[in-house]
């Protein structure tokens, strides 16, 4: 931004300021139309921010449907093992069937969100909206980081399995911790299911504003 002075020279005080005046407008409609030029910037990155987020949360809304299927089934794979584990408790010898632990889940994202906290186009926008995108993603990642630990704990729960061992000859012992750690993780993927349940719930109230 360069303002500068007309260049005849001053000889009265009138002259000096009609100089300081034009040198004000100068300044004013210089600064007044950077201004403008960086208000229409973050109008723009605003917008942007807001339609990657909303594509995001689409996404996302999408991926907790999917998931929350995924995860039901998951729970029923398990209530199945422990029904198994305790007819192979019940009677080893003429045992048949199988014990599964396996499980799906579709991550869900944030790179848009953490691209408009980067660029600086949240602290443009409203307070109510910045809070409301906040909770849905603080609640993204609580969903995101209790899927890493169910899934860790439905694939430690099969460890006997893993051992060497036949079905009908694992160690009483090890039956009962099977047991314990596949309820452990029926509890864990049925609260992973009720914060995916929320989740989407709220996914689907932001999309309609």
């Amino acid at each position: 931004m360069d303002v500068h002075a007309p260049h005849e020279p001053i000889h009265s005080w009138r002259d000096a300021i009609l100089h300081l005046a034009i040198v004000t407008v100068g300044l004013f409609i210089a600064l007044s139309l950077e201004a403008f030029v960086e208000h229409l910037h973050n109008r723009h990155l605003v917008a942007e921010a807001r339609t990657n987020i909303r594509e995001e949360l689409q996404i996302n809304h999408e991926a907790a449907q999917d998931d929350i299927h995924r995860i039901q089934l998951t729970i029923e794979s398990l209530q199945a093992n422990i029904a198994t584990i305790h007819r192979l408790q019940a009677d080893p010898k003429n045992f048949h069937g199988s014990i599964t632990n396996a499980m799906s889940f579709d991550s869900l994202n944030d790179a848009a969100w953490r691209t408009a906290r980067d660029t600086g186009a949240i602290s443009f926008m409203p307070y109510k909206e910045i809070q409301r995108y906040s909770d849905l993603y603080f609640l993204e990642d609580l969903v995101n980081k209790k899927a890493i630990s169910a899934g860790e704990q439905s694939f430690h729960a099969q460890i006997p399995t893993l051992m060497g061992y036949d079905l009908a000859s694992i160690p009483p012992a090890e039956l009962t911790q099977m047991l314990r750690d596949n309820a452990a993780s029926e509890i864990d993927l049925v609260t992973l299911k009720q914060y995916l349940v929320l989740l989407d719930q709220q996914l689907v109230t932001e999309l309609k504003h």
